[in-house]
């Protein structure tokens, strides 16, 4: 094996050394592009796990809409209830007096 490497010409020696140096480069890119990869990766899972809890925080707050609106709307509907009570307690107090006048 020595002797190839004894009547390896200059020229193949520099081809070599090209050939090893691009190699060394190769590796140390692939490493580069490994590391990139991983961070890309992890920053990935952070985005996905930001992305979880704000759908979770939107389904609670919509939620909380929905039973605000509803609450709204009893709300509401309490108001009238009690606005046509008044109304109808009214109205019986008048129909009242009209009776007692018929009776005079």
């Amino acid at each position: 094996m020595y002797s190839i490497w004894k009547q390896m010409t200059e020229k193949e020696n520099n081809l070599l050394a090209i050939f090893e140096d691009r190699m060394y480069e190769l590796i140390r890119l692939y490493d580069e592009k490994k590391h990139r990869i991983e961070d890309l990766e992890k920053s990935l899972k952070e985005k996905e796990e930001i992305i979880w809890q704000n759908k979770q925080t939107i389904e609670a707050l919509q939620a909380k809409y929905t039973n605000l609106h509803t609450a709204c709307r009893l709300a509401e509907n309490e108001v009238e209830f009690q606005n046509a009570r008044k109304r109808v307690d009214k109205l019986v107090r008048e129909v009242e007096i009209c009776i007692a006048l018929l009776n005079e």
